[in-house]
């Protein structure tokens, strides 16, 4: 029998649940103890804890580990929207921040479509357990994501994907994946992230 399975990103090892065995929930206080338990978990981000790329309630720059997860953990009992989980069994395996962009501090020098920024909403990053990787999950948190701005009234979903070969900022996704998902180029953002929008509807 084959070690591995194809799936719609990749391979999958076997045993390994596809992407259509996931159920998908948006982070928010109830599930704050799922969001710590993956992000605390062999291997998990918890060394960023989603924070790079946002600032704390001051508006300043977290800089350690402890004061990161401070941070996202207030955000989160705050109510503020950071991103989504995905469940296999009722555990979380991965996590895919999707916000309002006005949220992440760090892209507040892009450009702006037209219309109300209020409803831009930004794909910032992703984390897969290594289990699970290359088997189409990520096109099943593009897709939830997307889902996700909708419903909460975003009219432009922005995401910041590098080239495959990048050997950096991998962990935003890479240009095909999300250009197979309808995201069109529009700009970059530094040297390697790529500025790619799409209509939620």
């Amino acid at each position: 029998m084959s070690a591995q399975r194809r799936g719609a990103g990749g391979t999958r090892p076997e045993g390994a649940p596809s992407p259509a065995d996931l159920a998908f929930a948006p982070v928010d206080p109830s599930r704050r103890i799922d969001f710590e338990r993956l992000f605390e978990a062999r291997g998990g981000p918890g060394y960023c804890w989603c924070m790079a790329m946002r600032r704390d309630e001051a508006g300043g720059i977290p800089r350690t580990n402890a004061e990161r997860k401070r941070a996202i953990v207030s955000k989160i009992r705050r109510g503020t929207p950071v991103g989504i989980l995905a469940y296999h069994n009722g555990e979380p395996v991965a996590w895919c921040s999707v916000a309002p962009r006005k949220t992440l501090a760090v892209y507040r020098g892009l450009d702006w479509p037209e219309g109300d920024p209020s409803t831009v909403w930004s794909i910032n990053c992703f984390y897969v357990k290594r289990a699970l990787r290359r088997g189409g999950v990520m096109s099943r948190l593009i897709d939830e994501a997307v889902a996700h701005a909708r419903r909460n009234g975003a009219t432009v979903v922005e995401a910041y994907p590098v080239a495959p070969d990048s050997p950096s900022y991998r962990f935003c996704g890479f240009v095909p994946t999300f250009a197979a998902h309808g995201f069109v180029e529009v700009g970059r953002a530094g040297l390697r992230r790529h500025v790619m929008r799409r209509d939620p509807r």
